[in-house]
């Protein structure tokens, strides 16, 4: 009897080991699988982006909600009026991701959070990361709200619900194709650990875009042959215009990313996909090999950003203006002015859904970056890149966030006011006040004189073509830049010039930093008073 209790022991025992070896096991391959990714816990990413990859995820990060708002942004500006405003928010967006990118590469930085706990201390990170949260939440709830939206317009146009009693079968409600796309799609990709993982999915969000803004062109080219007649006006100003300020911020929002996206964008060396950041500080055989390896992703990073505001911003021009055009009184989500019935049309909401779909995982991953650095101080937990924590904390943040995500899009079914409300609250601090105050900081000024980029500038652009040198050496002019000038002068008027350069960098970026703040105020304060006392005057 005894022996049998203790084999009945025994075997017990094995059970268990194997259930915790299984259990290992499996985590292990959860953790290097492809979906999820290295589960190794690192502080630096790994530098293996091409500009390819990331000119599509950063154009993603953009595209997905905010073409669907721009022809009603245009409507309260007119054609010409919202195509200025398109244009000068398409600028302002490339001239503050530079000066993000630049703050980055000078800080060593690999997140948002990380560029402003670097430059402004631990609380200041603490403060921002809150509120990348907050504001990635509603953006990824926005996604959802299309993709339920999209789903529903399209099982409506294809007759499906064919309910006798007006109510909706359950497989035909935007919950469940929120649920679906959630558990099947979304989920999956955001528990990708690298953004160049995702460059595939990002191409859809382009490909969207395309087809979108090409089927509204040629619809409002076939409207204009019928009727003849456009009500649409050149320019409109009224208290209204106010509205369309923080859409059109909005849809060029990819500030949040673009550190990460750098962070792991190669310097183009044949090698560079097989070596990560501490390799590539082993292989650098000089400082001189350091810096000229930086100088490299630099320029390699603002061709991605050249390229993936110009997609965003041709895609929203296109769709913006054409789709006023045709239809002057569009709503706040423009697919809502078009038969439900058109297939041309009924494709746009498919590629559009798939596009949310995609554009979701990209700014969830920003977003778990900020909460897992947020947890991690509150924890005392160790700081890790963007994607690589271990497999529990990267496993349970995604969940967690894809189903509260999931919870809310169920109920909020507004899209016009999700924009709103995130424009006047969270993009101007990420998109204004921190490039602001990254642009006046003491030790990224100095940098101007000290930095891999600024000291080899001129070698450069000689392998430019005319017109971009002589713009980029008249940009040098106006900041004041002498780096460029002769090291061998001595003695006063070296020293004059250097102070007068110092003088010059000071005064423009105190200027910029002005004009960037007093922008963000106004989009600030402005939808403010939109969103909760326009109407009780009125």
């Amino acid at each position: 009897m005894d022996m049998r209790d203790v084999g009945d022991e025994h075997d017990d025992a094995d059970a268990l080991a194997a259930v915790d070896a299984l259990i290992s096991n499996a985590l292990h391959a959860l953790g290097s699988s492809a979906l999820v990714g290295d589960a190794e816990t690192r502080e630096s990413a790994r530098r293996v982006g091409t500009i390819r990859g990331s000119t599509a995820t950063l154009a993603n990060c953009a595209v997905g909600a905010g073409v669907l708002a721009t022809p009603f942004a245009v409507s309260k500006f007119g054609t010409v009026g919202g195509g200025a405003l398109i244009t000068f928010t398409a600028l302002l967006a490339a001239l503050t991701l530079v000066i993000l990118v630049d703050a980055s590469s000078a800080l060593k930085s690999t997140s948002y959070q990380g560029v402003v706990r670097d430059a402004f201390g631990p609380n200041a990170s603490r403060g921002v990361a809150a509120t990348l949260v907050v504001y990635l939440f509603g953006s990824c709830v926005a996604y959802l709200i299309i993709i339920g939206d999209s789903y529903v317009r399209v099982i409506d146009a294809m007759g499906c619900d064919n309910s006798q009693d007006g109510s909706r079968p359950w497989w035909a409600t935007r919950q469940c194709a929120i649920a679906a796309a959630s558990i099947f799609f979304v989920a999956p990709l955001s528990l990708m650990r690298e953004m160049r993982r995702l460059a595939p999915a990002s191409a859809v969000a382009l490909v969207s875009l395309a087809y979108t803004a090409t089927a509204i062109v040629f619809k409002a080219m076939e409207k204009s042959d019928v009727d003849g007649s456009a009500r649409a006006t050149a320019w409109s100003i009224s208290s209204d215009s106010i509205l369309a300020v923080p859409i059109v911020v909005f849809a060029f929002q990819c500030h949040i990313q673009v550190v990460a996206i750098y962070a792991e964008l190669s310097n183009g060396a044949k090698n560079s996909n097989l070596a990560d950041v501490a390799e590539l500080d082993d292989v650098a055989s000089s400082l001189e090999d350091e810096k000229r390896t930086e100088r490299c992703r630099l320029r390699r990073m603002y061709v991605v950003i050249a390229l993936a505001v110009g997609a965003c911003f041709i895609g929203y021009l296109c769709v913006g203006e054409f789709a006023y055009i045709a239809h002057p009184d569009v709503t706040s989500n423009v697919l809502d002015s078009y038969d439900k019935y058109d297939k041309v049309m009924m494709m746009a909401t498919i590629f559009m859904a798939c596009s949310a779909v995609a554009s979701f995982p990209v700014n969830h991953h920003a977003a778990r970056a900020a909460l897992d650095d947020l947890l991690a101080d509150a924890f005392g937990w160790a700081h890790c890149a963007p994607g690589h924590a271990p497999v529990m904390r990267h496993a349970s943040q995604t969940l967690a966030f894809v189903a509260l995500t999931s919870v809310v899009a169920f109920i909020v079914t507004d899209l016009g006011k999700v924009f709103e409300l995130i424009g006047a609250t969270c993009g101007s601090l990420v998109m204004f006040v921190i490039p602001a105050g990254l642009l006046v900081h003491p030790k990224l000024r100095r940098r101007g004189k000290t930095s891999p980029r600024a000291s080899a500038l001129n070698d450069d652009l000689r392998d430019l073509d005319d017109v971009t040198r002589d713009l980029l050496s008249s940009a040098m002019g106006l900041l004041g830049d002498e780096l460029s000038g002769d090291e061998e002068d001595e003695g006063v008027n070296h020293t004059v010039n250097d102070d007068a350069g110092s003088t010059a960098i000071d005064i423009s970026s105190a200027l910029g930093a002005t004009a960037l703040l007093l922008i963000a105020v106004f989009v600030a304060t402005s939808n403010v008073y939109v969103l909760f006392f326009r109407h009780v005057r009125e």
